[in-house]
């Protein structure tokens, strides 16, 4: 939307960064109503969270809600490392009636697939958030919620430096380099790969499996602390870490990320096939659809589906050694296969160009009004849920965490 006039809200504690267009204007923040009277000066707002003091703005200001990311079973996941178990149940209260809160006002909902969508549309009507008229306006919901999935750059892979090949001790250029490209999650299985790997190591001394990052920008995750720090310490027992298994440090920012994509022969990504799984899009995948990058991955995803049934890569059961072991030299050895999953990765990618991905957003800002349940109804129910929150975060405010 070239004649828009955007503004990108950034929290005051980051480092300040330069606007990506003409059109765009930076502004930082720091706390909840600042955001919310920043909000108001505009017609549209896009954001994955909204502060309960956004309620205030039901029907001045119409409110898009990123709903990428199914947060409630991720938190689960991170509850289970953090929060004592006497504390998990209120803690995880609090989360849900944050959610509901983010449904109740949103104007507009976006997520990323068909199966988000259902689930959505599930908690939406269970929260009575469409009644008749509702939907007596828009049978389909399409005009309150549609799809948004994470999309690629148009631009073809572009190769600016060597960052693996003959520049990490240990990679030669003439080595097979399978690529976990991104974090090490709670909802990723890290112990079966490693172990496949071990398994490779001495038959297959060739193959190289690089972790491109692991210091999350989020802070939940890192080197530090849960999964990450267990990969680590269980690549050091199993004695290939540094000579089979690398991990680079720090966090690639998204435009150096060729570099590493350009130097993959594959790439894998395994996690689990439970309800996270069931409703995760996964982000890492596009960037390798659009670099031609064939990826071994764990069932049960949506993304997973395609890359089986296409076929962009092969997919494994869960926790299975034997399984992983033997995509891995597969996916690197068999021509045929490895050319087919190009050819498809190419096709999808471009399925997924943002050109293409980020219409029923476009739309939504350029039109006015709103398809969603009238503000004035909404505005007491987003105070109670909001209400809820609050009263439920004081209770846990600084529960008790695992050492």
């Amino acid at each position: 939307m070239p004649e828009a006039e955007i503004t990108l809200a950034v929290p005051g504690n980051r480092d300040p960064i330069a606007p990506p267009a003409p059109n765009v204007r930076m502004h930082a923040w720091s706390s909840n109503s600042e955001a919310a009277a920043l909000a108001r000066q505009h017609d549209t707002t896009i954001t994955r969270n909204f502060p309960p003091q956004f309620a205030r703005l039901l029907g001045d200001t119409r409110l898009a809600l990123d709903g990428f990311t199914p947060l409630y079973v991720e938190w689960m996941e991170l509850s289970k490392r953090d929060i004592l178990p006497k504390w998990r149940r209120i803690w995880m209260a609090s989360n849900r009636w944050y959610l509901n809160m983010q449904l109740t006002l949103a104007d507009f909902v976006f997520c990323a697939d068909e199966r988000q969508r259902d689930m959505w549309i599930g908690m939406m009507m269970a929260l009575a958030l469409v009644p008749d008229d509702v939907y007596a306006r828009d049978p389909s919901l399409r005009k309150v919620i549609d799809i948004v999935p994470y999309g690629v750059p148009s631009r073809p892979l572009t190769k600016t430096a060597k960052v693996l090949r003959g520049v990490v001790p240990g990679i030669a250029e003439s080595d097979k380099i399978l690529l976990w490209n991104g974090g090490i999650t709670e909802w990723n299985d890290v112990d079966t790969l490693l172990h496949a790997m071990a398994g490779l190591a001495v038959a297959r001394p060739e193959i190289k499996l690089v972790f491109m990052g692991v210091d999350h920008p989020d802070y939940a995750f890192g080197p530090s602390a849960g999964v990450t720090k267990h990969a680590f310490e269980l690549a050091e027992r199993l004695g290939i870490k540094d000579r089979n298994v690398f991990f680079r440090s720090g966090w690639v920012p998204y435009e150096e990320i060729d570099n590493y994509l350009a130097e993959a022969d594959a790439s894998v990504c395994l996690g689990y096939e439970n309800i996270e799984s069931r409703f995760a899009f996964r982000t890492r995948y596009v960037d390798l659809f659009r670099a031609r990058v064939p990826l071994l991955c764990t069932r049960g995803d949506v993304l997973a589906d395609r890359v089986e049934k296409e076929p962009m890569g092969l997919t494994v059961p869960e926790r299975d050694v034997d399984a992983v072991r033997d995509g891995i030299e597969r996916i690197l050895d068999d021509a045929e296969l490895v050319a087919t999953c190009k050819a498809n990765m190419a096709a999808v990618a471009a399925e997924l160009s943002w050109d293409l991905a980020v219409e029923p957003l476009v739309e939504f800002c350029r039109a006015s009004g709103t398809y969603a349940m009238p503000a004035n109804r909404r505005k007491l129910q987003a105070y109670t849920r909001g209400g809820m929150y609050f009263a439920l975060k004081s209770i846990c405010k600084s529960p008790p965490l695992h050492g």
